[in-house]
């Protein structure tokens, strides 16, 4: 082991000693994974088109290629529904042109709130994790901490992964690790999805559609209701007279 040692080129020896003292700063800090980087319009793009809800997009498209049907049927059957048919299908047209660019309208609005949010100080971001949650620092100093018990689903894109803490998420480019790798921390990411969370999502959706499917069918039982108390209202005032 001492001749390989004293073999190494004095170079070799001083990155050795390097990764050696990083390695015990890491264990010592209890970060295990960082990354910088500049939060760019690209990265914000790839983000808009990671969070743009597939099911949004879907039923765009579904809605699109059902008004391109129709308004095929209407030329088809010729005659006045012609106008009809070709207004449809230029709907159904732009439906689908939508649904394909609906990131590029979330970009927008993204970007707008990037550059409108000054307490960050800025586009620099400085993500940290350790095995407790996901911290965020700007340039400013403000920190913001993500813990992993509230860690809902992981988006992972070419270029980024997107933490989704509820309604918030947290971009983290690929290439831009100082600490660790992608190919180690997609992993790590995703063991930490907090399975508890994810299950009281769904029970909160499902009950919450429950609700919309009663309250819209409450609402047509008491139409009747109320269309039979207006009649024997009527029949009332007319036998008064």
């Amino acid at each position: 082991m001492a001749d390989a040692e004293s073999n190494l080129v004095p170079s070799e020896a001083a990155d050795q000693v390097e990764v050696a003292l990083e390695e015990q700063a890491a264990a010592d800090d209890g970060i295990l994974y960082l990354n910088e980087y500049q939060y760019e319009n690209d990265l914000v793009t790839d983000f808009a088109r990671l969070v743009a809800s597939p099911r949004r997009r879907g039923s765009l498209y579904v809605a699109a290629a059902i008004a391109a049907l129709i308004g095929i049927g209407m030329l088809v059957a010729g005659g006045s529904w012609i106008k009809f048919g070709v207004v449809l299908i230029v709907f159904g047209a732009f439906l689908a042109w939508w649904s394909k660019n609906l990131h590029h309208t979330l970009a927008r609005d993204f970007i707008d709130a990037v550059e409108a949010d000054e307490s960050m100080g800025g586009r620099y971001r400085r993500v940290a994790a350790n095995e407790d949650g996901l911290m965020v620092w700007g340039k400013s100093g403000k920190s913001q901490f993500f813990p992993f018990e509230k860690l809902d689903h992981v988006l992972d894109g070419e270029r980024i992964f997107v933490a989704m803490f509820a309604d918030q998420g947290v971009t983290i480019p690929k290439d831009t690790f100082i600490r660790g790798d992608a190919e180690q921390f997609g992993p790590f990411l995703k063991a930490r999805i907090s399975k508890k969370l994810r299950i009281e999502t769904k029970k909160k959706k499902m009950k919450a559609e429950k609700a919309a499917a009663e309250a819209k069918q409450g609402d047509k039982a008491d139409k009747p209701q109320d269309n039979k108390g207006k009649r024997r209202k009527q029949k009332k005032s007319k036998k008064k007279r």
